[in-house]
């Protein structure tokens, strides 16, 4: 089997590709900023929870159950957010290759990841984008124990890239793998999403507080 793939320098200096201080620094920061928000975010749903059930229980007035009402739905709105991975979402890289049926392309990938001492990809995609990426499969069980990367490798890309190019490109992505920048990565991205799908998302609740807003001027405020 013919091989393109050339070796890189011989004279790169030792731990070049290892992170900086400043960059450990920042990951450990942006692990407390997560921690917070996470612990923020727990706080004040259980908080909103307990004074729903207390203003209920202890009411003697129309307020006190309006109130408690607005607890709730608050409490419920951030619950809710939680379940937002249930969803099935399109995934452009359904499809992927196997070492059988393009052994020159995994001997190339296999070469460059050994060389840059990063995990080799568990699963390979080839896809119409004019993209490279790492990905992974996201669920919550990934939050704690770490889930495969994958690679994908966009067509649109390759087509208009040189061999000396389409490697550099490569490498870049498993730079992600080597240094476990993906780790903080899925912690980022399921903190984004939750941030998103409140601030953004609209469902039967939105819809609710809609139609309290547009029955009339005097209770518009509620919504």
């Amino acid at each position: 089997m013919d091989s393109f793939y050339s070796q890189g320098p011989k004279n790169v200096p030792e731990g070049y590709t290892n992170p900086t201080q400043l960059f450990k620094k920042h990951v450990i920061l942006s692990i407390l900023g997560l921690l917070f928000f996470i612990g923020l975010y727990f706080v004040l749903t259980f908080w909103f929870g307990r004074l729903a059930y207390y203003s209920f229980m202890n009411g003697d007035d129309l307020w006190s159950y309006v109130l408690a009402g607005g607890y709730a739905f608050i409490c419920l709105f951030l619950i809710k957010s939680l379940f937002f991975l249930n969803k099935k979402v399109e995934n452009p890289m359904q499809r992927f290759v196997t070492q059988e049926e393009e052994p020159i392309l995994f001997d190339y990938i296999y070469k460059l990841a050994d060389e840059a001492k990063a995990p080799r990809p568990h699963k390979v995609f080839l896809t119409h984008r004019v993209n490279a990426s790492v990905s992974y499969d996201l669920s919550f069980i990934n939050l704690i124990i770490p889930s495969k990367k994958n690679l994908e490798i966009g067509l649109g890309l390759t087509n208009v890239l040189s061999l000396g190019e389409f490697k550099a490109v490569l490498a870049h992505e498993f730079g992600h793998f080597a240094q476990r920048s993906m780790l903080l990565g899925r912690y980022v991205y399921v903190a984004q999403q939750i941030a998103a799908r409140i601030v953004g998302k609209r469902d039967a609740f939105d819809k609710f507080l809609g139609m309290i807003s547009s029955i009339d001027i005097r209770v518009a405020w509620i919504g």
